[in-house]
């Protein structure tokens, strides 16, 4: 896994001068050239040379003078290398680089840029219009193969080409490739599904004349919709019927056909290429490659495998578009990272021969790792690498706390594994993360290994390294790599489960910027507390949920039910002013996320007695109870002090008590995560968020020290059973709990909600704890009128300094705990929905 967010620097013409300072701009073209699509213009005109351009910054875009050009060629390039992502990682970065370099130095040295002339005769560029869909629109009917590529690859990676003629639906098309291998009958009519192969489809183009290209990778262009392998995308009923074109593992497929994983056999040298667009690795992927490898263990006369990668990746590890389109996101990823696993176990099982890793591109995370898994690692200058795990939640696997150990220190496998910072191929080297840097660019990095390998087939050297290899066989060798997996694999299964990973996932495949820097990254040498961002959780846990209710709805169709909406009822006794604004909150939220809800208010006085009252309430519920329509009940507390509490909240199903408030559901907090272990039982709202922000948090629970302020049914009772049943050692007070300062000071994690307002003091809190404020105080200034809401915690500089997190008020808990709300009633409408389809299913 590779983790790279975009950032756009907008430069605002006002600034440009500000204070003398010189503002340069890098554009991917050629001197002249301007315009925010340089580079797919370029592309779609098949220039044979192209360039970066410094120039300073100026009113007019990309029309400033000119500091530095370095031009590269794409005249000899393979067609599958000139796509937008390639060009620009291969081509335009290296001259980028060398560019800067020269500008950097004419601006030391007092030289002169060069004001842009479109009358000098060497000025080849132009302005260039922003590049619409409708000027690389695919005609079919009349468009050859190597059209369609061009024009693909020209938008590749990002938006991609619009298509709406294919699928009877807009469709963004990725990865295309040209097919000359396989015969199309000359009779075929265009835009015909011919096979499959690895993921891709082919398509017939140019009816009538036998051409036809791969799509790889396709989206669909509706809301929510990611980049996935094409055969993930199309309808099931459509992909079932086409047939699987296999091609054997040493088929080179360089513009005659697609094939992402071959080999090259050169003497005793066996080259392994296993381009993945954009480096990711699914579990199919992982496990055709293990198959690769075994193909090739059965090859005797070698001596040396080389592992490549891709030119433009060497592998990013897990494929997390791949995890986000599954259906059980944790069975996909623990799938995911076991084939991957295995991948690398191979490799370095292969005791009888010599293995190499060739970088030619950039590697990160399980990528990196599984780079160290040969025995030599060689890299060219330009590469980048990212041999962290910790932006994506994840402890990381690949056997690292083997490998990265064994090569560079236990001290600097830490300390680059926590810094989550790239490294340049030369800090690599520096720190003997690689073995060695043996040429400038990638072009020319599998010719330098060519040559390494030949010297490493020397009978002496080849002999003593097979011998030393040898050496390390054996039981003992196998048994500290099962260990290493073993342990890695368990931290793994923690954090596939763990919001920060599944948040994090969904924001870098979204495209969409991360919800909080996780505090195991933004704790790293900060000297004040890390302030709760609840209502950003919140809201993307929202989202989460209006997804998944339309998966559901689709789930409901395609079982020949009428799909429908989850269903929330909500009772609420008297006129207390917070209730009737707090239920018309959570109404109005639920009602925007797609939820049916109904509210019934019932006035504590419209009844002649208690019993009568309580009569009417348990008639409603009961009411509720038996509606097919409803999958969740609140009633909202407090209730008039007379009523019979306890047996209200009792009266309500199991099934459908979202607030988890039932007698019987306090005992499944002993045993249940932060989701329901049954679909039958419920954490209590409060209760579920505040384990939710510990969890994305990454605060640890066994061993801590928890003291819980506030002793009420519904928050602190329900967790400290909750954090009981996690390891954590709890002691639960009351406003008249004697000696509470010398309790809050023990703890490790404070939770305050008491509902006092400042009843904690700063200065009792111990350096480096959690602080949990889920108490909440309205209190209205006399001469003012002005209301203020303060929590149980006094919130002062000291309190800062001294705790590591802290949850503020508002905005810490409240936020969660509506949302909360939601998610325990979407958890029921899944149950219920889930058996109204086995009993369809089961007709």
């Amino acid at each position: 896994m590779s983790f790279y967010y975009n950032l756009l620097f907008v430069i605002h013409t006002s600034q440009l001068h500000l204070r003398n300072v010189k503002t340069l701009t890098v554009h991917p073209g050629i001197v002249g050239d301007r315009g925010i699509h340089s580079l797919d213009w370029a592309l779609l005109e098949e220039q044979k040379e192209w360039g970066v351009t410094i120039m300073e910054a100026d009113k007019e875009m990309d029309a400033g003078p000119i500091y530095a050009t370095q031009n590269f060629s794409l005249a000899n390039l393979p067609l599958s290398q000139l796509t937008k992502s390639k060009v620009y990682r291969n081509q335009v970065i290296p001259a980028a680089l060398q560019s800067i370099n020269r500008a950097v130095r004419n601006f030391i040295e007092q030289i002169e840029p060069t004001p842009l002339d479109y009358s000098n005769p060497t000025v080849r560029g132009t302005l260039k219009p922003t590049m619409k869909q409708s000027q690389c629109t695919i005609n079919w009917e009349e468009d050859d193969a190597r059209t369609i590529v061009r024009k693909i690859s020209s938008r590749d990676s990002n938006p991609g080409l619009l298509d709406n003629s294919l699928f009877g639906c807009g469709m963004y098309l990725y990865g295309a490739h040209i097919e000359k291998l396989i015969k199309v009958p000359s009779n075929t009519p265009s835009k015909q599904l011919l096979g499959q192969r690895d993921g891709a489809i082919l398509i017939s183009c140019q009816g009538g004349n036998g051409e036809a290209v791969w799509i790889t990778h396709m989206k669909r262009v509706r809301p929510y919709n990611i980049k996935l392998p094409a055969t993930r995308v199309i309808d099931p009923d459509q992909l079932s019927t086409l047939p699987i074109l296999s091609v054997s593992f040493n088929t080179v497929p360089t513009d005659v056909t697609f094939n992402e994983i071959y080999y090259e056999k050169k003497n005793d040298i066996i080259f392994l290429h296993f381009d993945f667009y954009n480096g990711a690795m699914s579990t199919t992927q992982c496990q055709r490659l293990l198959q690769a490898l075994n193909e090739i263990e059965q090859i005797n006369n070698f001596k040396i495998l080389v592992l490549c990668g891709g030119r433009s990746y060497f592998s990013n590890g897990i494929h997390l578009n791949v995890i986000e389109a599954a259906e059980d996101k944790y069975i996909e990823s623990y799938a995911n990272i076991n084939a991957l696993n295995d991948v690398i176990l191979k490799i370095m099982s292969m005791k009888n021969k010599i293995t190499i890793s060739a970088l030619q591109g950039n590697a990160g995370a399980g990528g990196v790792m599984m780079s160290l898994a040969a025995d030599y690692v060689y890299a060219n200058s330009e590469v980048v690498l990212n041999p962290h795990y910790r932006t994506m939640g994840l402890f990381g696997s690949e056997y690292w706390t083997y490998n990265l150990s064994r090569r560079i220190g236990f001290d600097n496998a830490r300390q680059i594994t926590e810094a989550c910072e790239p490294l340049s191929a030369q800090k690599a080297e520096e720190i003997h993360l690689i073995d060695r840097i043996l040429c400038q660019s990638s072009d020319e990095l599998l010719t330098k290994v060519e040559m390494m390998a030949h010297l490493l087939t020397i009978d002496v050297i080849y002999d003593n390294l097979i011998k030393k290899k040898k050496e390390e066989d054996g039981p003992l060798f196998y048994d500290k790599l099962a260990a290493c997996r073993s342990t890695e694999l368990a931290k793994m299964a923690e954090n596939f489960r763990n919001s920060s990973y599944n948040l994090a996932r969904h924001s870098f495949v979204y495209k969409t910027p991360p919800v909080i820097t996780p505090w195991h990254i933004k704790k790293l040498g900060r000297e004040t507390a890390i302030r709760v961002n609840g209502k950003e959780i919140a809201k993307h846990i929202q989202t989460n949920i209006s997804q998944k209710i339309k998966s559901l709805q689709s789930h409901a169709i395609e079982a020949g039910l009428t799909p429908r909406s989850p269903g929330l009822a909500c009772l609420i006794v008297g006129n207390r002013r917070d209730s009737l604004l707090y239920v018309q909150k959570k109404n109005s939220l639920a009602s925007s996320f797609g939820f049916l809800t109904q509210v019934v208010h019932i006035n504590d006085n419209q009844s002649s007695s208690i019993d009568e009252l309580e009569a009417v309430i348990l008639q409603q519920i009961n009411q509720w109870n038996n509606d097919p329509l409803i999958d969740g009940i609140v009633v909202q507390l407090p209730l008039p002090e007379q009523l019979d509490r306890r047996r209200i909240l009792d009266t309500i199903c199991l099934e459908k008590d979202v607030d988890g408030l039932h007698s019987l559901q306090l005992a499944d907090l002993c045993i249940s995560s932060t989701s329901p272990s049954s679909s039958t039982s419920f954490i209590p709202c409060t209760v579920r968020g505040i384990l939710h922000l510990l969890e994305f948090y990454h605060v640890k629970l066994p061993g801590k020290v928890v003291c819980i302020v506030g002793a009420s049914k519904t928050v602190g009772l329900p967790l400290a059973l909750a954090l009981s049943s996690r390891g954590c050692t709890v002691t639960i007070c009351t406003v008249q709990t004697n000696h509470l300062q010398e309790k809050v000071e023990r703890a490790d994690i404070l939770i305050a909600s008491a509902g006092v307002a400042n009843l904690v003091k700063a200065d009792w809190i111990r350096p480096g704890a959690v602080v949990i404020d889920a108490g909440i105080t309205v209190m209205e200034n006399e001469l003012t009128k002005q209301i203020t809401v303060c929590g149980d915690v006094e919130k002062t500089d000291n309190l800062w300094k001294r705790a590591s997190l802290i949850t503020p008020v508002p905005g810490g808990v409240g936020p969660m705990t509506v949302v909360m709300l939601l998610q325990n009633t979407l958890d029921a409408y899944k149950a219920r929905l889930t058996q109204e389809i086995l009993k369809t299913t089961q007709k």
